[in-house]
């Protein structure tokens, strides 16, 4: 009897302890399982991750460049530089045509600084003559008094749409005008054509100018021919601009500006400045 019940109480401890085994098991089992391991925590890496997008971002960014500078809406009251006479200027060149100057012949009144640079593209040359005159001819020598230009007009002014073959590069030039019937022309003005490096700097500088806005583009224009003090060039493009553009008053004060520089233009300086007077007070509302 004894040792039945010793028995089956064996038993039931073997039970017991083959049940434990297979619960441990199979914690074991889970805790160790692949999938159980590698959970990944949503919030953890949503978090972690995030800040180094920004930080990708903010490296591969573009650096901030400073704004472009607007362009200066008034030019400064002193442009001094157009007149660039030196040592050689004021050479003694022959006024005549034929015949020989009397006082007592008018003659026309040239309207640039002794001795001026030119550019040569879409240049005015301009005078005045109060007298009777039934046209005019422009002369372009060089230093030798070899006719370089030979040109008769009916106004007082004349486009160089380009510089002619026989101008060159640095070099002085001369130019008068003869009024019509009389057979001599003004005493000579002189001129010196830009340098080659100069010339090259300016084409590009023409070139980067924006197009969008032809008003703006064709300031732009006359200032730059304003700023490398090329007289007949900043007037052409003033001109094309009053032209086009006259109820504009800036193109008025700007030319006005240049005009007073000299004492020959500055009656024309102010009659410019008080037109862009006049129209600044009529475009205030």
């Amino acid at each position: 009897m004894k040792r039945a019940f010793f028995c089956c109480m064996m038993l039931l401890f073997l039970a017991a302890a083959s049940h434990a085994r297979q619960q441990s098991n199979v914690g074991a089992r889970f805790s160790a399982s692949p999938a159980a391991a590698t959970e990944p925590d949503h919030a953890s890496s949503t978090h972690e991750f995030l800040p180094s997008v920004a930080e990708s971002a903010a490296q591969q960014a573009p650096p901030k460049s400073d704004p472009a500078p607007k362009p200066k809406r008034k030019l400064d009251a002193d442009l001094s530089g157009f007149d660039v006479s030196d040592d050689k200027s004021g050479k003694k060149v022959s006024s005549m045509l034929g015949g020989s100057r009397s006082a007592a012949i008018p003659s026309a009144t040239l309207l640039a600084p002794h001795r001026a640079k030119l550019y040569g593209s879409a240049a005015d040359f301009s005078w005045t003559f109060g007298g009777h005159a039934e046209g005019y001819i422009l002369v372009v020598t060089d230093e030798d008094e070899n006719q370089i230009l030979r040109q008769q007009l009916k106004d007082t002014r004349f486009r160089l749409d380009s510089l002619p073959k026989g101008l060159q590069p640095g070099e002085t030039y001369y130019w008068r005008v003869q009024v019509l019937p009389n057979t001599l022309a003004s005493e000579p003005l002189e001129f010196v054509t830009v340098s080659a490096q100069e010339r090259q700097a300016i084409d590009r500088a023409l070139a980067a100018i924006p197009a969008a806005d032809p008003y703006e583009a064709g300031l732009a224009r006359a200032r730059l021919f304003t700023e490398h003090r090329l007289w007949f060039d900043a007037l052409g493009a003033y001109n094309d601009l009053i032209a086009k553009y006259p109820d504009r008053p800036q193109s008025y004060e700007d030319r006005g500006t240049v005009y007073s520089q000299i004492a020959a233009t500055k009656p024309l300086g102010e009659a410019d400045l008080a037109t862009a007077a006049k129209l600044s007070q009529t475009k205030t509302p």
